[in-house]
């Protein structure tokens, strides 16, 4: 790059530079190999990529574009710096897509075509969002917890019943068994056997008995008179 190319370079950064600091920001980097400037305001940090005329065209714009895309995720913000000749001409849906900020400069200005997309703030939107998805999240989660513990309780409820209509079903059922079993077979009244005796003898309960010896003696008695 010669003395005139450094010349112009060195003026398009400061004039980038120029417009940042009049928002706030300070250079804290400046990689002259890949034209990136970085600023900061002690709570953002801002990534521009500078195209110089010398090497701009759409093409190239396009490469730039996605570069700092890549890197968007560790900026507040980021930027692609054109010559106001090329960017005025560029679709600008995908910077639009993406939240990158574009910036055209000329000889004798810097103007912020389209802002970016502040990632600081919408990290924050996300954060005060949270506890408020959170909280829904915990209530869903509570009625859940609710509707299983009464669920669980009607289980235990029916379960106990189950059983106890169980245990009634069987004794009723052992009951009419007993009262089957009776009908069927009734008692049977035993007794014992008869004595058989012979002929001219007396029986077994008469024998040896006393009376029946002073009752034949009075029989004779009374038939001798």
């Amino acid at each position: 790059m010669d003395e005139v190319q450094m010349s112009f370079s060195k003026r398009v950064v400061q004039r980038v530079e120029k417009y940042f600091s009049k928002n706030g920001f300070q250079t804290i980097e400046y990689a002259e190999e890949n034209s990136e400037l970085v600023f900061s305001n002690g709570r953002q940090e801002v990534l521009v990529k500078i195209l110089f005329e010398e090497e701009a065209d759409r093409i190239i714009l396009y490469e730039a574009l996605a570069s700092v895309i890549e890197k968007a995720d560790e900026y507040s913000m980021v930027y692609v710096a054109a010559p106001r000749i090329l960017g005025e001409d560029v679709e600008t849906a995908s910077f639009l897509k993406k939240g990158v900020g574009l910036i055209l400069y000329d000889d004798y200005s810097v103007e912020e075509r389209l802002p970016a997309e502040n990632r600081l703030k919408k990290d924050l939107i996300r954060q005060v969002q949270k506890p408020v998805e959170t909280q829904s999240l915990e209530r869903s989660l509570m009625r859940i917890e609710s509707m299983i513990r009464e669920l669980s309780e009607r289980v235990d409820s029916l379960e106990k019943a189950y059983f106890s209509l169980l245990r009634e079903v069987r004794d009723l059922r052992r009951t009419l068994e007993g009262k089957t079993m009776a009908v069927e077979e009734p008692v049977r009244k035993t007794f014992p056997p008869k004595e058989q005796t012979k002929a001219g003898e007396l029986p077994s309960f008469l024998k040896d008995n006393p009376w029946v010896e002073i009752l034949s003696k009075r029989s004779e008695e009374n038939g001798g008179v």
